[in-house]
């Protein structure tokens, strides 16, 4: 599972826990969802140790903003049971002053997770469409020309001219390589 979507289901989960400890805050459940609260933290520790040394610095921001806003949801929570079990305060429809169920902050954070998941595809598919001229245009110059080229300069010069491709033809694009004039060359072509 990508970590954009990953990250999209515990925005999920900690939407859930909030619906159950605001059920519990109201009355309206005798006992706090403690153990959800348990497997959630250890969840959101896995996803913020798997990607503490990810190169993916949108992957990074997206945990990094998921780790911030449960931990101020579980400051919430546990402030709230500790309050009732230590008796400052009572379950009822006022506790924390009536505060309604706000999701608009975690709905947002679940939209930049899809963003990134999406991202990410569009990113895999470019650099599989890359990797594949670059491997044909070492391999025709190998065969035609005698000349070698590795495949990661190949692959960086065509990266390099990515943002002008797409100015010029679009997002849905692949190259053609082929054999002219004793030379090897690549060419994007539109995709429909």
């Amino acid at each position: 599972m990508s970590t954009a979507r990953k990250v999209s289901d515990l925005i999920s989960q900690i939407a859930k826990l909030d619906r159950a400890f605001v059920f519990y805050f109201t009355g309206h459940e005798a006992r706090p969802p403690l153990k959800e609260l348990t497997s959630l933290k250890n969840e959101v520790n896995r996803i913020s140790l798997k990607t503490s040394d990810s190169k993916n610095t949108a992957e990074k921001y997206l945990v990094s903003q998921l780790v911030n806003r449960f931990a101020a949801y579980r400051m919430k929570w546990e402030k709230g049971v500790k309050d009732i079990e230590e008796g400052r305060a009572k379950p009822g429809l006022h506790f924390f002053g009536g505060m309604g169920v706000d999701f608009s902050g975690l709905s947002q954070l679940k939209k930049e997770a899809e963003n990134v998941g999406k991202k990410d595809n569009d990113a895999f598919r470019l650099a599989s469409i890359i990797d594949s001229a670059a491997k044909e245009y070492v391999e025709m110059n190998r065969k035609y020309t005698g000349k070698k080229y590795s495949r990661e300069d190949v692959s960086k010069m065509l990266e390099n001219k990515i943002d002008n491709i797409k100015k010029k033809i679009g997002d849905k694009f692949t190259f053609k390589v082929y054999y002219e004039d004793g030379k090897v060359k690549i060419k994007p072509e539109k995709k429909d």
